[in-house]
């Protein structure tokens, strides 16, 4: 999909227009084609502004909102190393809202969270919980030595 020129330039065909510029002069001077030029300036002459106030955003509503999205972060903290399945059941009681695994996967996407950063994190506690184990051990070997 084509980059949408931005405002100041709409604006600036609408201004050239309006000193009698032909489209195509304006096109040659602006390197905008034809098309695009007239698609400016019939947006400008139906609504009195250079972009279309009813064009909606594009794409499917989210499911998770800023919220959500904080509760998933917040989630993953606390637990690395769970499974997506597990996730999801756990969104489901917290939010309220059931997601698929692959939904849930593109919104930990979004968040900046890959499986890379997930494995070292879990990698890096379970390290932690090893060693606090031993250390546990350790000192219940020294009691019993007699």
């Amino acid at each position: 999909m084509p980059k949408e020129f931005s405002e100041d330039l709409r604006w600036r065909v609408v201004y050239l227009y309006t000193d009698s510029f032909s489209i195509i002069d304006i096109a040659n001077t602006l390197y905008m084609s034809k098309s695009s030029v007239t698609r400016i300036i019939n947006i400008y002459e139906k609504w009195a502004c250079v972009t279309n106030p009813y064009k909606g955003i594009s794409g499917r509503r989210k499911l998770f909102s800023r919220n959500d999205m904080y509760i998933l972060q917040n989630l993953i903290r606390d637990k690395v190393n769970w499974y997506l399945d597990e996730l999801v059941s756990e969104m489901e009681n917290l939010t309220g809202k059931r997601a698929s695994i692959a939904t849930l996967w593109r919104s930990l996407h979004y968040l900046g969270i890959t499986r890379k950063k997930l494995q070292k994190e879990a990698y890096e506690r379970s390290e932690i919980m090893r060693a606090h184990y031993l250390g546990i051990i350790g000192s219940c070997n020294e009691s019993l030595s007699w």
